[in-house]
């Protein structure tokens, strides 16, 4: 459904108190979107699987050609594969579109 749209990632708010808050918006592309599991598998595009913190709420906006769609969630798992770095983003409060015409 998503796959290999462009997606980005942004923290939303961090669970832990003294936890770093980065404000960066980091590049990914869809590999596959799982509902069943209701999680998305992202391909971190240029950057490094370290940056993206395991204690933080993530909001994911995926664009696809009429609209943008996003959904909050967190990252559950971050690992190197054949296809390069791969997150695991575990989706907590659903998917809602933005026109974008």
């Amino acid at each position: 459904m998503y796959e290999n749209c462009h997606a980005t990632l942004k923290i939303h708010r961090m669970i832990l108190k003294d936890s770093f808050f980065d404000r960066c918006h980091y590049s990914c592309k869809v590999i596959t979107y799982r509902p069943e599991e209701e999680c998305i598998y992202l391909l971190s595009e240029g950057t490094e699987l370290t940056a993206f913190s395991l204690d933080g709420l993530y909001e994911c906006r995926i664009e696809d050609e009429n609209c943008m769609n996003i959904c909050k969630g967190m990252i559950r798992e971050r690992y190197w594969n054949k296809q390069g770095k791969v997150i695991k983003f575990q989706i907590q409060n659903g998917f809602y579109k933005k026109v974008l015409n």
